[in-house]
């Protein structure tokens, strides 16, 4: 008995007997089979359908494949007529097939299956039948993808919408795989957003408000703007009254970005306002933050840090410096930068920072801002810098903060282009406005 022979008996018991047996058997004892080795593809997945095959012996697995994965489909054993789909409509293959044991099967033409159709229109039948019930599994699987795009829209997705597609048919493989991954990024992303957004809130909930300034009205003139490269960022300001008469300012840049910079910096704001309400010296309110961010602090952040408190009446400035970029007063003798005098703060505990002096005169502008400013970058990769800021400040002397801050952040914008920044961008100006009075 020839291997045709043997392959159609046992193709005979799996099927029916209006499939027209007899016809597809004198079809093949008219060929040769052809070999394939473990591993060899038969058909592959987007190529035209040329052939249909009879496999009279060993096994084949059907896989989709997409750009992201190879997802198996099926495991076939013969005697097995596959391919017979895409030969008979023309269109191209849906999977590839793939020989797992040594094969033998015979290649049939579209022209030959129309001829076993013509002698037996049963098994055109049989064909139509499968086509309707992958179409059926078709309309099945887009009503469960409309489904999940409806649940996506309504933020209530969940990849286990899908599950009840146990087999998607070979057409929706790839779509599946695609829908679900894309499905699940945007949920995560969405979820980023939520968190982000969130955490934008808090950040800005911890922002001192306009309001707090009352006390000094008419004394000083203060404004502020800080601008994160991402939703939430690093860079902190802050004011406050420190009794009727003195103001208390600082601005911070914590190290890092994102979600956890902006928790340390509120831990940061939070000790900060503590400690300048309960410590009577600028010392000890920097070597209390100090001690508070050092512990407990695995992640071993630290943020720099300028505080300041004016004194309104006589103009007393008594100011600590830790790592940060050194502020600038701008008066009518000229611009002069504020030194550090201390490290950051987290840093190393038991290290306090010094405390220095000055007193400023009516229309004497403080000028603070973190290094996003002076390390804005062009689309060239070159920084805004010190010596473009010096320039903008010495023209802007005698300027109101609020007019000063829209000139530094526009001159900004114009040297970066368009191009994104990496860092936050924080300023924070003070003027004196009148001689001190009581």
């Amino acid at each position: 008995m020839s291997p045709a022979d043997r392959a159609m008996n046992r193709y005979t018991l799996t099927r029916t007997a209006d499939v027209g047996i007899g016809a597809l058997d004198a079809l093949l004892r008219r060929r040769t089979p052809v070999r394939y080795a473990p591993g060899e593809v038969l058909v592959r997945q987007g190529e035209i359908s040329e052939f249909a095959y009879f496999v009279a012996e060993g096994s084949v697995a059907v896989y989709a494949e997409s750009d992201y994965e190879r997802v198996q489909l099926a495991a076939l054993d013969a005697p097995r007529l596959i391919g017979e789909l895409g030969v008979l409509a023309g269109y191209p293959r849906t999977a590839t097939i793939e020989a797992t044991t040594p094969l033998m099967v015979y290649r049939l033409t579209g022209e030959e299956l129309t001829e076993v159709g013509r002698q037996a229109p049963e098994f055109l039948f049989s064909v139509i039948s499968q086509l309707g019930r992958q179409l059926d599994g078709m309309n099945r699987a887009l009503s469960l993808y409309g489904n999940a795009l409806s649940a996506l829209e309504r933020r209530e997705f969940d990849s286990r919408i899908l599950d009840e597609l146990a087999h998607p048919s070979p057409q929706l493989v790839t779509f599946a795989n695609t829908f679900k991954r894309f499905a699940e990024q945007i949920v995560d992303k969405r979820r980023q957003s939520d968190e982000l957004a969130s955490a934008a809130i808090i950040q800005r909930s911890f922002l001192p408000r306009p309001e707090l300034l009352r006390p000094v009205e008419g004394r000083v003139e203060l404004s502020a703007s800080m601008r994160p490269a991402r939703d939430v960022g690093g860079d902190f300001y802050d004011y406050f009254m420190l009794g009727r008469h003195k103001l208390a300012i600082a601005i911070g840049d914590v190290c890092g970005k994102g979600i956890p910079a902006s928790l340390f910096m509120s831990v940061a704001i939070t000790t900060l306002r503590s400690a300048a309400a309960e410590e009577k010296t600028i010392e000890a309110t920097l070597a209390r933050i100090n001690t508070s961010l050092c512990r407990d602090n695995d992640a071993s952040m630290f943020a720099t840090l300028f505080f300041a408190v004016l004194d309104t009446r006589t103009g007393e400035l008594e100011y600590g410096n830790c790592g940060h970029n050194a502020p600038y007063v701008l008066s009518a003798g000229g611009r002069q930068s504020l030194p550090t005098t201390g490290i950051p703060v987290g840093l190393i505990d038991g290290r306090s920072a010094q405390v220095g002096r000055l007193r400023l005169s009516p229309g004497d502008l403080l000028v603070t801002f973190t290094d996003g400013v002076t390390e804005a970058m062009d689309p060239r990769q070159e920084q805004f810098g010190n010596q473009r800021f010096e320039a903008l400040l010495d023209a802007a002397a005698g300027a109101r903060p609020a007019d000063l801050l829209p000139s530094i952040l526009g001159a900004v914008d114009d040297f970066a282009a368009g191009e994104e920044q990496a860092d936050d961008i924080t300023c924070l100006a003070l003027r004196l406005m009148q001689a001190p009075r009581d």
